[in-house]
């Protein structure tokens, strides 16, 4: 088993001098509790006062007059005030008749999907061929015209000439020229 090495001194400190028995007493040392009771109490001094004390005089400004603009902005800012306030309630009315309009509008449409589905259940063609007899004829060839969509979109105004190329060209930007100087007269 390992010996422990000691200290050379006599006390440990446990890294404070506090623990130390072999204190010399170069510090002051604490007093007893006999030792305070002996020791004189400290008097009490009276403080003279020297100078009387006096109250400092402030002067009060006289209330002024009121501003013209101040009032002015008050009532402004409380018109504003006043015509927000109607904005909101008119608003408020219009949402509200916003909305029953929109459920009447519903109505509406439900009636009118009804009425249409009532109306073709009547227009039944053979109901009207029946009624009308043997006058009612099927169109002829010459009278069904087809119309041939394959071709691109483009416009033509019959009776206006339109010219091509260069001249054509020259006659847009004269027309173009001639409608900024109408502008600006």
């Amino acid at each position: 088993m390992a010996s422990r090495r000691r200290n050379a001194t006599a006390y440990n400190t446990y890294g404070s001098v506090a623990y130390a028995p072999a204190y010399d007493g170069a510090a002051v040392a604490v007093p007893r509790r006999e030792q305070e009771l002996q020791r004189p109490q400290p008097r009490h001094r009276e403080r003279v006062r020297r100078h009387a004390l006096t109250r400092t005089q402030v002067q009060v400004r006289e209330a002024g007059q009121v501003a013209p603009f101040a009032v002015v902005g008050f009532v402004a800012v409380a018109i504003f005030a006043a015509l927000l306030l109607l904005s909101y309630v008119q608003y408020t009315v219009l949402s509200g008749e916003m909305v029953s309009l929109r459920s009447e509008m519903a109505t509406l449409e439900k009636e009118s999907a009804t009425l249409s589905a009532q109306y073709e259940k009547v227009f039944d063609l053979t109901t009207i061929q029946e009624s009308l007899g043997d006058t009612m004829t099927r169109p002829t060839s010459d009278q069904v015209v087809y119309i041939d969509l394959s071709e691109p979109d483009t416009v033509v105004v019959y009776g206006e000439e339109t010219d091509g190329g260069v001249i054509g060209a020259l006659k847009e930007i004269g027309a173009a020229i001639g409608e900024v100087i109408e502008y600006f007269r």
